[in-house]
């Protein structure tokens, strides 16, 4: 079968955050499959001023872009929108690949698509942004005006865009595990390095902190767990965009400073098969979610999850054998199932079963079934 040449617009390498790792993933994984891809990135993603003095690249990677990536868009510069568009057509490639998480980004596809001529699917991440403004429902709309297809992460999410707009052809995929990209240490090598003293149980919250993450609901529910497993420790590793202060004095109020350490910090890929490797299960208490990403990356380290009812993140959970589903965000419910995995975990082989699972969700597979909508949607 012919291969595919894609013009894919998303953020990627050396960027951060979980798009432009998904998509730097899903470009290596198109590659070895024999397709052309044209990996068209941003020079300016977002204004300076959202990142409050953070920073924008991946820690440890130059900024110079990865190769055969191409740094062209500047989100606030319809002139580079304009300049990729025509790039884009007069490569010629059968069609383009765009990853949308926020409305905001929904004008600049919507004229790739018309400046272009060329088909074009949106993979979802997320069918509404986390942080809601006005008027995202009119940028979507416009959004899938011009989409020839649709490829989500989720069935939830596929459920949202059947509904609201029937007459876009929809594949709902998964997201694939992250399997680790460095060496994995023992667990009692990663407790020491990051300072975690043993024996005991270790949870582990990881990635950005956001309101709608529910951390606060996990940091109500460790006195009970402690009371019950005291050794118990909690691990958060994230950088924070919301209420890190609000966070630090919950915990000194509750009176667990020394069951919780914060790593109010990036976790670079590098460093990041320390916290996995240290955790015993990866506690996800979303008020909202899509999918997570922070499930495959569990997954690919052979940890257990523990996630919310909420959106798509229990479709990714097999109940008892990769993880858990806690029914409510109350904090006595969360920190009740919390210590039912803690009583279960001698009992059932967790990490063996969550590697079996993770197995049917690889990028390669996911390329080919993007590869196959794709051609659909090309007739």
């Amino acid at each position: 079968m012919r291969a595919l040449h894609i013009a894919f617009v998303s953020p990627f390498f050396p960027l951060k955050g979980g798009i432009a790792r998904f998509s730097s993933n899903l470009h290596e994984a198109l590659l070895e499959r024999g397709n052309k891809v044209d990996a068209i990135s941003f020079k300016r993603l977002y204004p300076g001023i959202l990142f409050r003095g953070k920073a924008v690249y991946e820690p440890g990677m130059s900024r110079k872009p990865v190769s055969d990536v191409l740094p062209l868009l500047d989100t606030l510069s319809p002139f580079s929108w304009a300049a990729v568009a025509r790039l884009i057509r007069r490569r010629n490639p059968d069609l383009i690949l765009c990853a949308y998480w926020t409305g905001l980004f929904a004008p600049l596809y919507a004229l790739l698509r018309l400046v272009s001529g060329k088909r074009m699917i949106v993979l979802m991440h997320n069918y509404t942004s986390h942080e809601r403004f006005p008027g995202e429902k009119i940028l979507r709309d416009l959004l899938m005006m011009s989409a020839d297809g649709v490829i989500t992460l989720s069935a939830h999410v596929a459920c949202q865009v059947k509904k609201s707009y029937p007459e876009v052809p929809v594949r709902s995929l998964f997201h694939p595990v992250y399997n680790p990209d460095s060496t994995v240490p023992p667990k009692e090598d990663a407790c020491r390095q990051l300072g975690l003293e043993p024996p005991g149980p270790v949870l582990l919250f990881f990635g950005y902190v956001r309101a709608y993450k529910g951390l606060d609901i996990l940091i109500d529910a460790m006195p009970e767990v402690v009371r019950r497993y005291p050794a118990t420790r909690l691990l958060v590793a994230g950088e924070f965009y919301h209420g890190e202060k609000i966070i630090r004095d919950r915990i000194e109020r509750l009176g667990i400073g020394r069951q919780v350490k914060i790593y109010a910090e990036f976790v670079s890929n590098d460093r990041m098969p320390l916290f996995f490797s240290a955790s015993d299960v990866v506690v996800l208490p979303y008020r909202e979610a899509s999918q997570s990403g922070v499930v495959q990356q569990a997954y690919g380290f052979g940890r257990p999850v523990l996630v919310s009812d909420r959106g798509g993140l229990p479709e990714s959970v097999l109940e008892g054998r990769t993880g858990a589903v806690v029914s409510s965000l109350d904090p006595s419910a969360l920190a009740e199932s919390i210590c039912d995995f803690l009583d279960s975990r001698e009992k059932i082989p967790y990490e063996r079963m969550v590697k079996q699972h993770a197995r049917k969700f690889s990028w390669d597979i996911f390329a080919e079934k993007l590869e196959s909508f794709s051609r659909e949607v090309i007739g």
